[in-house]
């Protein structure tokens, strides 16, 4: 028996000015970051007519104030779950550590979250905080094997084996092209700041961005968001500019891709992917998710969380994917 769900996705806003990312399948509404200010994300919430009151649950991608800095005040007065892995938690000051004390739940690579509708799982990635993490999204009646929809990449500084391997099969992703080289060389950032950038712990450039989506193209990616553009270093022009050649050059013969620009301050444009599920008849859908204990102080009654449309779940690694050449992906495609 087969269910046809669909996961429907936007930017709410994309840069240092601070990132958050919209995702929704049925009546569960997620965020991913929070790093404009929390009037700010309620106004551009109310743009797609979604209220803050809806959103189910928060994902933390790192501790940078970009994407992190509504969380304090959005927690405080809505006490949205949230969820990020430790070391971003732990060098959070300590308001913000307060705030969190009884919403936070502390999660790892490879696990896998369920909030209503969607299943969730994140990934390592390299960048220049105490720890940093992207995201697939898919659905939690695929257990034993994520159906991803959705995957997330930014604030990356090169490409990853885990990283391929987690987007490779997502319909729809998001991925970070940062910067126009030629842009960030000529630009009024000190040399150390233009360094930190060009490193392998700091952002994704547009010539990487576009050397990669070939491989998740041909891998099932219909649907390509450019995220946090450079409002210095770069324009939406020079990042699709790149981006389109490059799968051009490709020649993939895959029919139509879909290639936009999440907009700094505003919603982009809603897309969405619908997967087909086979349900399990012997599943009990109102089996309620089983507590999170705090690690902060678990054994403190009002710190134990109960979020009855969340649950973890453990599971094995997938296997590895071969290396990507990424400098000659063309002709390994």
């Amino acid at each position: 028996m087969a269910e046809i769900l669909e996961i429907s996705t936007c930017s709410l806003s994309s840069g240092s000015s601070g990132n958050c990312i919209f995702a929704a399948c049925g009546e569960t509404y997620v965020l991913f970051d929070a790093g404009r200010s929390a009037k700010a994300m309620t106004q551009l919430l109310s743009q797609i007519s979604v209220k803050i009151q809806d959103i189910n649950a928060i994902f933390i991608t790192h501790e940078h104030i970009d994407h992190v800095n509504g969380l304090k005040v959005l927690i405080n007065r809505y006490k949205i779950p949230v969820y990020m892995v430790w070391e971003s938690f732990d060098n959070l000051s300590g308001d913000y550590k307060s705030a969190l004390g009884e919403v936070i739940n502390f999660i790892s690579p490879k696990d896998k979250i369920i909030i209503g509708d969607m299943q969730i799982e994140c990934y390592p990635t390299p960048h220049d905080s105490a720890a940093s993490v992207g995201y697939i999204i898919g659905h939690k009646h695929n257990s034993d094997k994520l159906k991803k929809a959705v995957g997330i990449a930014t604030d990356i500084g090169y490409m990853t084996k885990e990283i391929t391997e987690a987007m490779c099969g997502c319909r729809i992703i998001y991925i970070e092209s940062n910067h126009d080289l030629e842009m960030l060389k000529n630009s009024s950032y000190p040399a150390q700041v233009k360094q930190r950038i060009k490193s392998k712990r700091g952002h994704l450039s547009n010539t990487e961005c576009a050397e990669i989506l070939p491989y998740f193209i041909k891998n099932g990616a219909r649907k390509i968001i450019l995220y946090h553009l450079s409002g210095e270093n770069n324009t939406k022009e020079l990042a699709v500019k790149e981006s389109k050649k490059s799968i051009l050059d490709a020649k993939l013969k895959v029919g139509t891709v879909y290639l936009g620009v999440a907009p700094r301050s505003s919603p982009s444009k809603m897309v969405s992917v619908k997967i087909s599920l086979e349900i399990n008849q012997n599943e009990n859908p109102e089996n309620p998710g089983k507590k999170i204990l705090n690690p902060l102080n678990p054994n403190f009654e009002k710190k134990v969380l109960l979020n009855p449309k969340a649950k973890r779940i453990n599971i094995n690694p997938n296997p590895e994917i071969p290396e990507i050449d990424a400098d000659n992906i063309a002709e390994v495609l």
